[in-house]
């Protein structure tokens, strides 16, 4: 099946043809998402993607690194910027 039709290139294109992008979704899913005040820096800095708003990231995935001291975190950015360090 695989060789036939490569899942990985139809769900990428499935989701670039039919998904909104975040900066349009965000707009309208904040108020699902975020339980604070609708009208606070942080809702709206989320509504917006404002890159230099608060940091507010969903971690979905954690993951141990082989000496089991750190995590690699996986997760989906909502507002503000996040770095290394």
């Amino acid at each position: 099946m695989s060789r036939w039709i490569n899942a990985a290139e139809c769900i990428l294109e499935m989701m670039v043809v039919h998904l909104p992008s975040p900066r349009e979704a965000q707009k309208y899913r904040t108020e699902y998402l975020y339980e604070g005040p609708k009208d606070d820096a942080i809702s709206v800095s989320m509504r917006a993607c404002n890159p230099k708003g608060p940091l507010m990231m969903y971690v979905s995935k954690m993951v141990p690194t082989t000496d089991r001291n750190r995590f690699f975190a996986f997760g989906r950015v909502f507002s503000g910027t996040i770095e290394s360090g």
